[in-house]
């Protein structure tokens, strides 16, 4: 960690002491192993090779193949190392499955990578201790997934597109990604669990008062196969949850389907799950009932969710609920569903708009001109938009606007900002940058 202070600033007589604490994926490295197609000019003509001869806090730069065909391998990564392009803004590509051999305090990054045809995935749990940190950032996988549903790994999922695949994880964050389920078969199914799941979370065997991060993605369900599908399911009661700004879209036409669906949470008063600024839509559920947002466990717990907007224009009225369960402390504004919606196991305090009249591009996630959801969340300047006005329902709404993360273009190296809402006069504000450094 490094910490980086700032002169003092006073605008408007608020003195405000800025301090920025910015996070790199690793330290200084030991050095720079190369690989390319010929095995030429000192360089390994495999990926294996360089990870066999690599040490611990190594780089391993790989030069793309002409006319970017794959490396054809199976990788094991054992050590704290990096896997990225020798050439900025040029992906490197792999045909093949990478497992990651978990430790104690162990690093690895894999960046700039498109897979053809292969996934990440942990050989098992890591040991109890410094967790096992694992970093994806800006990489494609063409047909497969991110599984990581083991203990004791700190997975960070970061700008990537998965063209038909899911993530699974236990504690991590997931931001700025688009994921893609193009058929059931792709999709997580955890056992006893009988869900088809893009975004999953289950249980890591060390509790604490971390929140996680689930921001800023598109996740599409374009598998019209009858089943029960879920966006994102929170199978978890060892951390909070903040999940904001995601685009979430579904194609199924049969089975009741969810969007968010905290399955377990963790169920301590000492901090909130956020749900804040989703869109969710499910353009073609005729009839089946669609859950945007559903709290299943009957525990104790704080929710906070605010200027989500749900938008299913071809269900009867009724069938578009949003379910809670009567326990959890649940504070529900300003929410939106469109054209119509229903509250169950909650009373609606009069702010959520549940017969509005907003629509939204498919594509894109973004409200249509003449929405009422537009400039129509919570009216606190804690949650303006971008361009200083009242907050926009759903994903392009408030700080975290989806237009942050996308498009993705590989280039991001501060990909996350986190700073306090309001800050009190003579106050100090500090700003967390999340970043990457080659």
């Amino acid at each position: 960690m490094i910490n980086f202070k700032f002169k003092t600033i006073k605008t408007k007589n608020l003195l405000l002491n800025t301090i920025a604490c910015v996070f790199f994926s690793s330290n200084l490295f030991a050095a720079d192993l190369c690989v390319n197609e010929a095995g030429s000019g000192g360089c390994y003509s495999t990926i294996t090779a360089a990870l066999t001869a690599a040490n611990d806090g190594d780089r391993i730069l790989i030069q793309p193949k002409t006319g970017n065909a794959p490396y054809v391998e199976n990788l094991t990564i054992n050590k704290s190392v990096q896997l990225l392009s020798n050439q900025e803004g040029v992906m490197w590509s792999l045909a093949g499955n990478i497992t990651v051999t978990p430790a104690v305090g162990r690093t690895i990054a894999i960046m700039h990578m498109q897979n053809t045809g292969g996934n990440i995935t942990a050989s098992g749990h890591s040991p109890i201790g410094t967790r096992c940190k694992v970093n994806i950032m800006n990489c494609e996988l063409m047909n497969g997934n991110i599984n990581f549903d083991y203990n004791y790994f700190d997975v960070n999922v970061i700008s990537n597109v998965l063209s038909d695949g899911y993530v699974a994880l236990r504690y991590g964050n997931v931001i700025g990604n688009n994921i893609t389920a193009s058929t059931y078969t792709n999709m997580y199914y955890p056992t006893p669990y009988n869900h088809r799941i893009l975004l999953y979370y289950s249980t890591d065997a060390s509790a604490t008062n971390d929140t996680l991060y689930i921001v800023g993605n598109i996740l599409k369900i374009e598998s019209t196969v009858s089943t029960y599908y879920n966006n994102i399911t929170i199978n978890s009661n060892a951390q909070y949850f903040y999940i904001s700004n995601n685009y979430l879209t579904k194609l199924s036409t049969y089975s009741d389907c969810y969007g968010i669906r905290f399955y377990i949470h963790k169920t301590s008063m000492v901090g909130t799950n956020c749900i804040y600024n989703n869109t969710i839509n499910n353009p073609n559920q005729n009839g089946s009932t669609f859950y945007p947002i559903q709290i299943v466990s009957n525990t104790s717990g704080v929710f906070d969710i605010k200027n989500n907007i749900s938008y299913t224009p071809d269900l009867a009225s009724g069938y578009n609920v949003y379910s809670f369960t009567a326990t959890p402390t649940v504070g529900f504004s300003y929410n939106y569903g469109a054209p119509h919606g229903t509250l169950s196991g909650i009373v609606n305090n009069g702010t959520n708009n549940l017969n509005s009249n907003s629509s939204i591009n498919y594509t894109t996630g973004q409200l249509n001109a003449g929405s009422d959801g537009i400039n129509g969340g919570y009216p606190d300047l804690t949650f303006y938009d971008l361009d200083l006005t009242v907050n926009d329902v759903g994903a392009y709404g408030g700080s975290f606007s989806l237009t942050n993360f996308h498009p993705i273009t590989g280039a991001a190296r501060v990909y996350f900002v986190k700073a306090p809402r309001t800050v009190l006069q003579s106050g100090t504000l500090n700003i967390k940058a999340e970043s990457f450094d080659r």
